[in-house]
C-alpha cells in the first residue's frame, strides 16, 4: 500500500511536468515491460488502479513464461504432475520471502512439502502444522523432516526485544522468548549482539526438532520403520540459511543425544522391545489412521502374554466421553431387555400354572359326598406314589431290600401321580 501510494505521487509530480513514466524490458523473475504511459492522462485513482493491475499481468506473464519453459523441457511434465506426488521431504521453514525451500535446495515443484510460519514454530496446538505433518508421514510417508531457521530472521529479532508486539504475534514470538529461557546460561555467555541472536536461531531450529520427534505419529512411524529396516524413519534435520551467502548449514541434530535420557523419557511413547514383539509379522503392512481406532491396530498394542491395561483406563483412554456415555446406554438398555424377557416367561409359567389349577382342583363346598372319598383315595394313591418315588432315588441297596409293587398300582400311581403330586405342593 505504502509503495503503491509512492508511486502514485511521483507519477502525480511528473505529470505536472509532461513527463512520460515507461517501464523497460526485463529478466524473467522481476517486473515485465510494459508501454509507454502519459501519467498526465490519468488522475490519481485511475493511476493506482493501472498500477495493481499491472502487477497482476505481470503474474499472469510469469505463469506464461513458466508453463512454456516447463513444456519445452518436457511436453508431458503438467500430465506427470496431475497424476500425484511422492515428495521425500518436509520442509518447515520460516515465513520470510527470502528463503523458498525449492530454489535453495535445488528442488523442482513436487520434490519436497513445505510449511512455513514465522520464526519456523513447532507447536503440537497448532493444527495446520500437525495436519501437514500427519498427512506427510501417514499418507505420502515421508523420509526426511527438515526444520529451517534463518539468519537474520525478523520473528527471532522480536523475541530478543523488550517490546510488546501485540497479539497474536506477540503470543507467537513468545515461545522462541521460552527457548532463549531455556538456553540462557549459554546465551548469556555470548558478549557480542549479533552472535547471541545467530546462535539463539540455531538452538531455535534444535529445540523445533526437538518438538518434531515428541509428537506421536512421528514415533509411531520410527517404531515401524526401525523394525522393518532397521532405520527409523521419517529422519529429523535441522538447517540454517544465511541470506547474505544462500548457503545452508547442517545442525546435525541426533532425536538420541538431544536431550538428556531422564528428559527423553518423558517423551518417549512407544516401548521398542513390545513393539518388536507385537511386529513378530513381517508382512504386516504399515497402517494409516482411518476415522475410527476400531479399525486400525494400535501400534503400542500389547504383545503376547502382557496383561492389557484395566477396562476403565482402556475406554478412557481410546472414547470420548460422549462414545463413552453411549455405550454404557447400550449395555443398560440391552440388560433391560434381556431382564424384561426373563420376566415375561416367567409371566407365561404363572399364568399357565394357575389356569391349570383353576381347572383341576374345584371348590370343596361344589363336590359330593362321592366325589369326596374319590378324592380322598386318591389323595392316598398320591402320598403311597411318593414314598415310591422317594424309595427309587434311593442307593440301590436299599431299594433291593423294599418290596416291589404290583404293576398295575405302579401304572395308576404313574398316571395320577403328576396332577397330585402339584396339589400336596
Amino acid at each position: 500500500m505504502f509503495l503503491r501510494r509512492a508511486l502514485v505521487l511521483a507519477a502525480l509530480a511528473a505529470s505536472a511536468q509532461g513527463f512520460t513514466i515507461a517501464r523497460v524490458p526485463t529478466l524473467r523473475g522481476s517486473r515485465s515491460a510494459a508501454v509507454n504511459v502519459r501519467m498526465a492522462d490519468f488522475d490519481g485513482e485511475k493511476l493506482a488502479s493501472m498500477i495493481e493491475k499491472k502487477n497482476i499481468d505481470h503474474l499472469m506473464e510469469g505463469n506464461r513464461v513458466f508453463r512454456e519453459s516447463m513444456l519445452k523441457q518436457d511436453k508431458d511434465y503438467f500430465s506427470k504432475m496431475a497424476k500425484g506426488q511422492s515428495p521425500k521431504f518436509l520442509w518447515i521453514g520460516c515465513s520470510d520471502a527470502r528463503i523458498p525451500a525449492n530454489e535453495i535446495l535445488g528442488l523442482e515443484p513436487g520434490e519436497i512439502v513445505v510449511h512455513r510460519n514465522v520464526a519456523n514454530q513447532v507447536v503440537n496446538t497448532d493444527m495446520s502444522l500437525m495436519a501437514i505433518l500427519q498427512f506427510a508421514i501417514e499418507y505420502l510417508e515421508i523420509e526426511n523432516i527438515i526444520v529451517a531457521g534463518h539468519f537474520e530472521c525478523g520473528g527471532v529479532k522480536a523475541s530478543m526485544s523488550m517490546n510488546d508486539h501485540l497479539a497474536p504475534l506477540e503470543n507467537w514470538v513468545r515461545q522462541v522468548r521460552d527457548v532463549q529461557r531455556l538456553h540462557k546460561a549459554e546465551l548469556d555467555s555470548i558478549s557480542d549482539p549479533k552472535a547471541r541472536e545467530r546462535r539463539l536461531i540455531e538452538l531455535n531450529v534444535l529445540e523445533q526438532c526437538n518438538n518434531v520427534y515428541k509428537e506421536a505419529v512421528v514415533q509411531r512411524r520410527r517404531t515401524y520403520t526401525n523394525l522393518r529396516t532397521g532405520f527409523p524413519k521419517p529422519r529429523i534435520f535441522g538447517f540454517t540459511v544465511d541470506p547474505a551467502t544462500g548457503e545452508l548449514n547442517n545442525l546435525n541434530f541426533d532425536p538420541e543425544t538431544s536431550m538428556s535420557p531422564e528428559v527423553r523419557n518423558i517423551y518417549e511413547l512407544y516401548d521398542q522391545k513390545a513393539a518388536k514383539e507385537a511386529y513378530a509379522d513381517k508382512d504386516e503392512p504399515y497402517k494409516k489412521r482411518p476415522s475410527t481406532w476400531r479399525l486400525r491396530r494400535m501400534y503400542n498394542r500389547q504383545p503376547a502374554g502382557v496383561e492389557p491395561p484395566p477396562e476403565d483406563f482402556r475406554l478412557k483412554s481410546l472414547f470420548s466421553k460422549l462414545e463413552v456415555e453411549m455405550m454404557r446406554r447400550k449395555e443398560t438398555e440391552s440388560t433391560l431387555k434381556s431382564a424384561l424377557e426373563e420376566l415375561q416367561e416367567i409371566k407365561k409359567l404363572l399364568i399357565g400354572s394357575d389356569r391349570e389349577v383353576n381347572e383341576l382342583q374345584e371348590p370343596a363346598s361344589t363336590l359330593s359326598e362321592q366325589e369326596v372319598e374319590v378324592v380322598a383315595e386318591s389323595k392316598e394313591e398320591v402320598k403311597a406314589s411318593i414314598q415310591t418315588e422317594e424309595k427309587e432315588n434311593e442307593p440301590e441297596a436299599k431299594k433291593e431290600e423294599e418290596p416291589a409293587k404290583p404293576a398295575a398300582a405302579a401304572k395308576e400311581q404313574k398316571k395320577e401321580g403328576g396332577f397330585w403330586s402339584f396339589i400336596k405342593l
